[in-house]
């Protein structure tokens, strides 16, 4: 029940939805100084959520900073967490597409190619309640990485989970049985390591992060940046509010 709140919630409270709601009710209401409100309101959102120096700041507050993995005599093993993978539904079939939060698994993948981590767990599965017949994104994974050249023994699979709460849980045991004596590299997305860091402490596994996929980026003043709406600064506080919520949701129910 957890996971399907969760993901009806996100559709509820993202920027968009809460833009297109004030919106209708400029269009529908009869009374002028509510209609006058929700417009204001909305323009007044549309800023917020659009200004890039504004989005910026709360990415660089949000996100877990770069990270460098120091020289260690311990093997380590890089926990990659799916969400990379674009299901493409047109021919070839044989192919690979990667999404824009690919960065995680070339992330993954350049540290095991310098030898910084000797194992990768890829913790997911499907990961959508409104969509059939979708592919299994932990298998596009494991084939992205052999054809990348990494070998089957050094690839182990979890996919079983749905959500960061099920990576954490349904992870926590093959690391303990399979992995003893490794250190656990965690490998997402920087604006959602927090909630991963959080889920898998609380099933009792030390993580060291390894954000990817950064929505933050060096500081700009041009006058554009600082004044004008743009829509990749409102596509990237849509993923900090996803994020936000997710979080929330997540403290709320005990899984942080």
């Amino acid at each position: 029940m957890f996971y399907f709140l969760s993901k009806v919630l996100s559709f509820l409270v993202m920027p968009m939805g809460i833009l297109a709601f004030t919106l209708l009710i400029a269009l529908f209401t009869k009374n002028h100084a509510r209609r006058r409100a929700a417009l204001i309101a909305a323009l007044g959102w549309l800023w917020i959520g659009g200004n890039g120096f504004l989005t910026n700041e709360l990415a660089l507050w949000w996100e877990y900073p770069p990270a460098t993995l120091p020289a260690s005599p311990a093997p380590r093993v890089g926990v990659v967490l799916t969400g990379g993978m674009i299901d493409v539904d047109a021919e070839p079939k044989n192919r690979i597409y990667l999404g824009d939060q690919a960065d995680r698994l070339g992330q993954a993948l350049v540290l095991y190619k310098a030898g910084q981590i000797q194992k990768i767990l890829i913790s997911g599965g499907i990961g959508t309640i409104f969509v059939r017949n979708v592919a299994d994104e932990g298998t596009m994974v494991e084939r992205f990485l052999r054809l990348a050249g990494v070998p089957a023994k050094d690839i182990l699979r979890e996919p079983k989970s749905r959500n960061t709460h099920e990576n954490a849980l349904y992870s926590a045991p093959l690391l303990r049985r399979h992995l003893k004596g490794y250190t656990n590299v965690l490998i997402t997305s920087a604006w959602h390591m927090r909630r991963a860091v959080g889920c898998f402490e609380k099933q009792g596994i030390r993580v060291v992060p390894y954000p990817a996929a950064f929505l933050s980026e060096s500081r700009q003043y041009a006058p554009n940046h600082l004044l004008l709406p743009t829509e990749k600064a409102f596509y990237n506080f849509y993923w900090l509010v996803h994020e936000w919520v997710g979080y929330l949701a997540y403290w709320g129910a005990g899984y942080v």
